[in-house]
């Protein structure tokens, strides 16, 4: 038996020797920020893998040809534009007379696919919604290293149920369920960023949530790639392993090394609740985060089918559309990051000030260029570019409101975090419903209803954070006599530096 059992603790072994290697040779904070980024590239992966797989193997119920028809008789660039080379016989000028054609009229209604992919991505939302608070008190017992692990590996080893309960209520429930692992990961990583990460390298490190829109494009690429060549199944199999294989990477070389050396407190016990619910910076960024995510459903789930419906955009760009904006979205973000932790390095301006420069950055543009989206007359070209342009300018986020809910409260930041994306993510919710109404709709006016609410939505909750957030710690962070602010916010050098040697 003894001579069974050795392998495996050469192996063992050999894995604690490469873990310190790697972290001697490549840096522990370095190891730690990969791999907390291809963590929510994971959760991006499995939060749209079922959209991909419904969309790649769906039957539509009209054809190209017929689809042409629709555009030709509803869209507002047909109904409205004709080609420059259609002119009057009167007038030199090109004519802008539109003339019916007499075919039959296609209606295209929300089709069935339509209708699973909505339920599936609200049962996966409603997860999100009840996790993060729950989840940040959980951090603050076991370890927030130890939450973030599982969050990830749960969030992907449930795929593997997936092909056993395809579009059954058993697959809703999947839904939910790795909804509140990835709600989980939020806090988790912000109890991880405050911790082990250098306040003057935080907004960098907060910026890599981002991958998860890098999750959207790896698997709206190469997941559908996958779906067609090996069939439906297999996603959801090399999801699971992926994360499996991820998750045994974590524990060896993260999770070993950190849970000893973290920090001994007592949040769950000393959490100031009435002053942090009473807190107005606090509230402010939960709001700010409703804007940002209402931005976010306006964006991913409108504007394409806007583009498609009212513009005439072939079906076959959809995918292209969704995937790649999003891997601009996330280099635009690190590069916010990296910014606004310079800007406050070198004191060209305080932590406050660059917090709300970077909330009006992520919201007003965005706003006034999703307004402009429903006026772009006839040039398809033009609400294309408007749409990479406000995904763009949405990256701001991470360096601006989700940073600052961990400047106002070092000590609970999982906790102010985990209130922001549960206040988030009912805003998410409630723009997902406004947004799906409009999803099948072909008329410029209705289109701009739903991108003129995203506008007030928007410059209202940035108004807010202007007025009321903040970059400051807040005196109720200091609940905690034993741990001062002053070890949280300036000790140099990081407890990171230390813990993989």
């Amino acid at each position: 038996m003894a001579s069974k059992l050795s392998p495996l603790k050469r192996g063992s072994v050999q894995l604690q020797k490469a873990a310190k290697v790697v972290n001697d040779q490549i840096g522990s904070r370095q190891v730690l920020a990969v791999f907390v980024l291809t963590g929510f590239v994971l959760c991006g992966v499995v939060e749209q893998s079922a959209s991909v797989a419904l969309r790649v193997n769906s039957t539509s119920s009209y054809s190209a040809a017929e689809f042409a028809e629709y555009v030709e008789n509803t869209s507002y660039i047909t109904r409205y534009c004709q080609p420059p080379d259609q002119r009057n016989q009167n007038d030199s000028e090109y004519s802008t007379v539109h003339v019916v054609r007499h075919i039959p009229h296609i209606e295209i209604p929300m089709t069935r696919t339509d209708e699973t992919e909505a339920v599936l991505r609200q049962a996966f939302m409603w997860g999100t919604l009840m996790s993060p608070l729950a989840a940040s008190r959980i951090a603050a017992r076991v370890g927030a290293e130890r939450l973030y692990g599982v969050g990830v590996l749960g969030t992907g080893v449930v795929a593997v149920l997936v092909p056993a309960s395809w579009l059954t209520a058993g697959h809703v429930s999947i839904r939910f369920v790795q909804g509140i692992f990835m709600g989980a990961t939020w806090p988790a990583a912000h109890m991880l960023a405050v911790t082990w990460i250098k306040n003057k390298n935080l907004s960098a490190f907060v910026s890599l949530y981002a991958a998860v829109n890098l999750g959207y494009s790896v698997v709206g690429i190469l997941g559908t790639i996958l779906v067609r060549k090996c069939g439906r199944d297999w996603l959801s199999y090399v999801i699971s392993a992926v994360s499996c294989a991820w998750y045994f990477l974590w524990w060896r070389f993260v999770e070993e090394a950190l849970h000893p050396n973290r920090p001994k407190r007592d949040e769950h016990r000393n959490l100031p609740w009435r002053k942090l619910l009473a807190s107005k910076p606090a509230w402010a960024c939960g709001v700010a985060v409703v804007g940002s995510q209402w931005a976010d459903a306006t964006l991913m789930l409108g504007v394409t089918k806007y583009l498609k419906l009212v513009y005439g955009f072939s079906i076959e760009y959809e995918d292209i559309l969704q995937s790649m904006p999003h891997i601009g979205h996330f280099f635009a973000a690190i590069t916010f990051g990296i910014v606004v932790d310079h800007v406050r390095e070198s004191g060209i301006a305080s932590t406050t000030t660059a917090r709300k420069l970077f909330v009006y950055m992520s919201h007003f543009p965005p706003a006034a260029l999703m307004f402009i989206l429903g006026y772009t007359g006839c040039d398809p070209a033009a609400p294309a570019a408007l749409y990479i342009a406000a995904l763009a300018m949405t990256a701001a986020t991470p360096a601006g409101v989700f940073s600052s809910a961990a400047d106002i409260a070092p000590n609970f930041a999982g906790t102010v975090f985990g209130l922001c994306q549960t206040v988030g993510a009912a805003g998410l919710l409630a723009a997902n419903y406004v947004v799906s109404e409009g999803l099948h709709g072909s008329f410029a006016g209705w289109w701009r209803f739903v991108f003129g609410a995203s506008t007030a939505i928007l410059l209202s909750t940035a108004s807010f954070f202007l007025i009321c957030g903040s970059g400051s710690v807040q005196d109720w962070n200091d609940s905690q006599k034993d741990f001062p602010i002053e070890m949280e916010i300036v000790e140099e050098p990081s407890r990171l530096d230390s813990v993989l040697e």
